[in-house]
């Protein structure tokens, strides 16, 4: 394959799995900046070698694979940390973790097709209280609102998509 083709396949593949590997980091690497550490020297690795991935393989398995080594790493530079998880406890969480990638997709979409459902109201509000680096203080701030108020509306409105994602895959389980 030629050089221009990897880098593009290599894009493309990481673009398209990136978010599923970061949440498998982040279910091993609680705090976030520590978790963002571990995906960027992932995708270096992955860069590294992705001279051996088997083009028509499943890339996400073989990141999340690379990603579980990042995180094994991370944790024997940390060791030193107050907080240290045994490896078997990092290996339950781990295969626990690996659970089917169609799964996660069929919640991923089920989520979409939920949040599409809200009014643009509650739309708005939830993807505001989950975009990076907000607070509830913070978005109650920009609407007028109180934190408590603010707080029991997402609070409503994550239950309604609970309850409409799990419709959803059970009727998909039905079908």
């Amino acid at each position: 394959m030629h050089l221009d083709e990897s880098r593009r396949l290599f894009v493309r593949l990481l673009t398209q799995h990136e978010r599923r590997v970061y949440g498998y980091i982040l279910r091993l690497v609680p705090v976030w900046s520590d978790a963002d550490e571990v995906l960027q020297e992932t995708n270096v690795r992955l860069w590294e070698e992705f001279d051996r991935f088997e083009p028509g393989t499943d890339f996400a398995a073989w990141a999340i694979r690379v990603a579980h080594y990042q995180v094994l790493t991370w944790r024997k530079r940390r060791s030193r940390s107050r907080i240290v998880f045994s490896d078997e406890a990092i290996q339950a969480i781990a295969d626990e973790s690996a659970s089917p990638i169609a799964e996660i997709d069929s919640r991923q979409a089920a989520l979409e097709e939920c949040l599409k459902k809200l009014t643009p109201r509650n739309r708005d509000l939830i993807l505001r209280c989950y975009a990076d680096g907000s607070t509830i203080r913070g978005v109650a701030g920009q609407l007028g609102r109180s934190a408590d108020a603010v707080y029991k509306s997402v609070q409503r409105i994550r239950v309604t998509l609970h309850n409409c994602v799990a419709q959803r895959l059970l009727t998909e389980g039905n079908s």
